[in-house]
């Protein structure tokens, strides 16, 4: 049983798929206020007779929006939690005294465990970063005052603007626009995958992070599997044949390798 997965759905039809896997947590990105990801009405998420329902908002937000989303988080029915980027949304739950779990999710921010700590006095859990190494994340696991998540299988997200980036350089470079691309710099010849909707631009990694080694370790509430970009039956494979999955687009990201951020100055 995976009951400690959980999983973001792009597609109903594949939920009786993921139980079936063991899965019983499901993520649904909010229409409005997710970038990155395929969106769900807050009318779809309602309708939807699915227990532990989490929803995600990974949307950067301004004041304006603060509000609009007090109106929309009342209004929400039978969610278990929130999975949320801005601080904002921790301020806005906590003055309407909702009855929901919130876990903190900040893609490059979890990287210690005293930060993670002081989110953990006040918040249900808080992602740990995947761009550090496992010996990193192992011990922020052996330090922390609660349980975390921890990425386990997906495209890893590298970046995220708020500037529509594949709609600007539609415009500059007179291309065809798609909201979602494969870029290449030109010097590295490295790839991103992104993706684009009127709040912004995600990028991904173009190969798929797989964590799989990380799996039954200590104080995890939930591993998580982003499916965006993924064909439904390699996550299918993934979540029933975990220990031999195998797929060519596949590395374990910076588990066995520091992630270098600057040049060290070269003694002469």
């Amino acid at each position: 049983m995976k009951s400690n997965i959980l999983i973001n759905v792009e597609n109903v039809d594949y939920i009786d798929d993921y139980r079936k896997a063991g899965v019983s947590a499901f993520l649904f990105p909010l229409e409005g206020f997710s970038v990155g990801y395929k969106t769900f009405s807050l009318e779809e998420i309602n309708n939807l007779d699915v227990s532990n329902k989490y929803v995600l908002l990974n949307r950067v937000i301004d004041c304006k929006t603060l509000d609009a989303l007090k109106e929309v988080l009342v209004k929400l029915k039978d969610v278990k939690g929130l999975v949320y980027e801005d601080i904002g949304v921790y301020k806005v739950v906590k003055d309407l005294n909702l009855n929901m779990e919130l876990i903190f999710f900040q893609n490059h921010f979890g990287t210690n465990s005293k930060s993670i700590n002081f989110w953990l006095d006040r918040v249900t859990s808080v992602f740990v970063s995947n761009e550090i190494t496992k010996d990193e994340i192992k011990y922020i696991l052996d330090n922390v005052n609660g349980s975390v998540c921890l990425h386990l299988y997906g495209y890893n997200q590298v970046m995220y603007s708020r500037r529509l980036l594949l709609s600007n350089w539609s415009e500059e470079f007179n291309i065809l626009y798609k909201n979602s691309n494969v870029l290449e710099d030109v010097a590295t010849k490295v790839k991103f995958r992104a993706l684009e909707n009127e709040f912004g631009t995600v990028m991904y990694s173009d190969k798929i992070y797989n964590g799989k080694e990380l799996y039954g370790l200590n104080n995890v509430k939930f591993y998580y599997i982003n499916t965006t970009m993924i064909d439904h039956d390699v996550v299918i494979d993934f979540l029933t044949n975990m220990d031999n999955h195998s797929n060519d687009n596949e590395d374990n990201g910076f588990l066995d390798k520091e992630t270098i951020y600057k040049l060290k100055e070269r003694n002469k």
